[in-house]
């Protein structure tokens, strides 16, 4: 498993504070907006969009979004609840 990031970019940074306040630890490869490494064959591959994070699972399917990547992370360590408890502290959450 691993999320392919752009450092800089907002959007894989709410992925790392995300990570960070569950205490999970997941590697990043970093990818250069600049030079294009969004725009290969091998990264449209991973996310047709060509944004960045992609989080990679370990049987090749990849994640795209990052409340996708958040949420998948929320199911897989519940604790502590960041997407809230029960229906009302999901919705008041969200």
């Amino acid at each position: 498993m691993k999320i392919i990031e752009t450092r800089l970019a907002p959007n894989p940074r709410r992925v790392r504070i995300f990570l960070a306040e569950k205490g999970i630890e997941v590697p990043f490869e970093q990818v250069d907006l600049m030079k294009g490494d969004l725009k290969t064959d091998a990264f449209t591959k991973l996310n047709r969009l060509q944004r960045v994070p992609v989080l990679v699972l370990d049987d090749g399917t990849s994640i795209c979004e990052s409340i996708a990547i958040c949420r998948y992370f929320e199911e897989l360590q519940p604790n502590p609840p960041l997407f809230g408890t029960g229906p009302l502290g999901r919705a008041q959450v969200e």
